[in-house]
């Protein structure tokens, strides 16, 4: 039978929740991996309640679970644990995000589990790491952002941090456990050996900083990085200006400069000592910016600006929002936003997983598992339960799962 993905036949045992671990399980299971989604009964993922919530189904919870099976048990139970643990020693990855240390507790920490199966790969994802005087506080996305120095980037210098619209920090987390993951398996190739991983939102974040690190401590503390709103601090111009109708984001890089002043008609700022090297640039970016805005408003509308640009082949966007980047026929033809016919949700789109392998086709109709929905066929196919059993293990209240609604067949 043809390979249907490049991870096809890996085993994934996804102790995860929330958004930075299911994030990075989801590419495994884009990836054609079998992603077993381990949850704590009765409840499970505790995003299955965030919105958008259409009849009992979240839009939230679907988007990052997608292409995995369900198996909701209490792992408090002495069968739970031991459901896990027969699951865990013909895996080829097992990873959570709990607390550190926390998992050590249910059972399962990294000496139990290499000891069950030496060539298991298992990831711990947190926000702060295992170790270190922050490895014991409970922690999210804006709170790693705010402990890495990113928060106190984003907003006006005279005005308060800023948070941003989307999860940045967890969807990067969860990139990066799939890297690590992947990266481990490639070593387990060539060693016969797994090992353990730590990746945290914390690292995530700090290695977002491409110019405030370094710079602070090449200038021995000299610079120190901080908000600068819509004007970039370090090269000019880059920032955000205003059209005849709406915002525009519009940069040069050095190499552009002179192309840069062509566009804006004012060639004689190329050599002008006020503008002429990145950094005194840098320092007058205000009365930069002002000689651009003005010249924006010269413009008869926001798409004589926009070419303009294009035709001197520089860099620039319109700042669009979410329906109108839907809305984009580029967004539409590189399906960056594919739509899905979800069991109960309807029809609804999610953003598409960014890896792409022309040697294997996007696999279709992956569907979010309902809770404790493929209870049976786990225990059935990988430990070889018999219905009876697992009955049993439904009524002592080890297993729990939601019935389908009617008509409804279990998703393969």
């Amino acid at each position: 039978m043809a390979q249907r993905h490049i991870l096809d036949g890996y085993k994934i045992v996804d102790f995860t929740h929330a958004l930075a671990g299911p994030s990075g399980t989801r590419m495994m299971a884009d990836m054609g991996a079998e992603v077993i989604k381990v949850e704590i009964a009765p409840n499970g993922d505790m995003t299955r309640g965030l919105p958008y919530v259409h009849n009992g189904r979240s839009g939230y919870f679907l988007q990052q679970n997608r292409g995995k099976k369900s198996l909701c048990l209490n792992p408090k139970t002495p069968e739970g644990l031991h459901i896990i643990r027969e699951l865990i020693r013909t895996a080829d990855v097992f990873i959570e995000n709990y607390s550190p240390g926390a998992i050590g507790r249910m059972g399962l920490g990294w000496e139990v589990v290499h000891a069950l199966n030496p060539r298991l790969v298992m990831c711990s994802i947190s926000a702060f790491g295992q170790t270190g005087p922050l490895s014991h506080l409970p922690g999210y996305d804006y709170i790693a952002a705010a402990y890495a120095g990113i928060l106190d980037n984003i907003g006006y210098p005279d005005g308060p941090p800023l948070l941003t619209g989307m999860a940045l920090g967890d969807v990067s987390t969860g990139v990066n456990a799939y890297a690590a993951v992947v990266t481990a398996l490639l070593d387990r190739a060539r060693t016969n050996e797994g090992q353990y991983l730590d990746i945290s939102l914390l690292d995530t974040y700090f290695h977002m900083h491409e110019i405030n690190v370094q710079a602070h401590s090449g200038s021995s503390g000299a610079l120190s990085p901080t908000r600068f709103g819509h004007l970039h601090s370090s090269v000019a111009p880059i920032g955000v200006f205003k059209g005849r109708d709406k915002y525009i984001f519009i940069l040069s890089t050095p190499k552009d400069w002179p192309s840069f002043c062509k566009v804006i008609e004012r060639e004689d700022l190329i050599e002008h000592p006020d503008y002429a090297t990145v950094q005194v640039r840098a320092d007058n970016r205000y009365a930069l910016a002002d000689i651009i805005q003005q010249w924006c408003a010269t413009q008869p509308d926001d798409d004589t600006i926009i070419n303009k640009f294009r035709e001197a082949h520089l860099p620039v966007a319109p700042i669009l929002s979410v329906p109108e980047a839907l809305a984009q026929p580029h967004m539409i033809e590189r399906e960056v936003a594919p739509h899905d016919d979800d069991r109960g949700q309807g029809l609804w789109q999610f953003p598409r997983m960014p890896l792409r392998l022309p040697k294997y086709a996007d696999l279709q109709n992956l569907k979010a598992p309902f809770l404790g929905e493929h209870n049976a066929h786990i225990l059935q196919k990988h430990l070889g339960y018999s219905a009876g059993k697992i009955a049993d293990l439904h009524h002592s209240g080890v297993l729990h799962a939601l019935p389908l609604p009617d008509g409804m067949m279990v998703a393969e």
